[in-house]
């Protein structure tokens, strides 16, 4: 390694040391809840009870790649950490959730709901849901437990459904002359591979796949809306609905906007004086968020050529299978 890259390696250790420092608060810095990167915005003071404000912005998903240059405002463990340790604060007496969402992934959404099932069994306090921009698909599934919906008249949700996508380029690989090799163990081991046809057996296969999901989202609104199944039939065909829309149908309850959220929240708590308090991931910039991407992403690689090979790193690999997925897409 010549000189130029030993003083660059050098700068670059010595800000991290650096940020060691400044990383790192002291417990009495970090206030009512204690988790690593977060970042406490008071919305509003008030007595010694709290109303917390936990959002979910982007897609919902456990998958996407992290990193300072590769950033996805959600973040599925960190959003699920959160929700616990809100709920297991006993200074919390309500929680109110953001959601901006299109959806995401069929396990992840589930997830969430499941947790806030079984937070809300576990430590009964309201919860109040605000749809922003969107909230549709996995956005309005993990919002169906809520004791309170409130949308914009501009908000877009709905979209109740599941969607499975794929391309398949099976006629174009015979017409290029491209051969697939494939060895599998089993007649079903390649489904929905891209270079050969898909038979009506393999077909039905996926779509009982999705019909499932379908079932559990729409068990889902019967039993957090407390609606009819047969009217759930009916509006979830796919279809997004306005803020109005969905007022009318019984997918919301109330429009406004996000301060009206949070008034809900205070009176279905009992509550006159809260303090309301936000919690999101901290975001601000850290050294240690370029050695996060891993040696194969991060600028430490750059500055010494072969790191990756000498941390073991490998290529970073992109799941090409699709999956269901609460999304609202075309």
């Amino acid at each position: 390694m010549n000189k130029k890259r030993w003083i660059a390696l050098i700068i670059f250790v010595a800000l991290v040391g650096v940020s060691i420092v400044v990383q790192f608060p002291s417990v009495e810095e970090i206030g009512f809840f204690h988790g690593e990167d977060w970042m406490e915005t008071v919305i509003e003071s008030g007595s010694e009870e709290l109303i917390t404000v936990l959002d979910v912005e982007g897609m919902i998903t456990a998958n996407l790649p992290s990193g300072y240059f590769y950033d996805q405002y959600y973040h599925h463990g960190f959003f699920l950490n959160q929700l616990q340790s809100v709920y297991e604060n006993p200074e919390v007496k309500a929680v109110v959730l953001r959601i901006n969402s299109s959806g995401g992934g069929v396990s992840e959404s589930d997830e969430i709901f499941q947790l806030i099932m079984d937070l809300r069994e576990e430590y009964p306090k309201p919860l109040v849901v605000f749809f922003d921009q969107v909230a549709a698909s996995g956005g309005y599934y993990i919002a169906a437990p809520a004791d309170h919906i409130v949308a914009t008249r501009n908000t877009l949700t709905g979209s109740i459904g599941v969607i499975m996508q794929s391309i398949n380029f099976h006629q174009m690989a015979e017409d290029w002359g491209v051969e697939d090799v494939t060895f599998k163990s089993g007649p079903y081991k390649d489904l929905m591979n891209p270079l050969r046809e898909m038979d009506e057996e393999e077909q039905a296969i996926l779509q009982s796949i999705v019909d499932e999901s379908y079932g559990f989202f729409v068990d889902a609104i019967v039993d957090g809306r407390g609606m009819d199944r047969s009217k759930v039939m009916t509006l979830a065909d796919g279809r997004v609905y306005t803020g109005p829309q969905a007022l009318e149908n019984g997918l919301v309850d109330s429009l406004g906007q996000f301060e009206d959220s949070l008034e809900v929240a205070k009176e279905l708590a009992g509550l006159e004086n809260p303090t309301i308090i936000r919690i999101q991931r901290d975001d601000s910039f850290s050294w240690w968020q370029l050695l996060a991407q891993g040696p194969e992403q991060s600028l430490l690689s750059r500055l010494v050529p072969g790191l990756a090979e000498m941390q073991g790193g490998r290529p970073v690999s992109v799941n090409n299978h699709a999956v269901p997925m609460y999304l609202w897409s075309w």
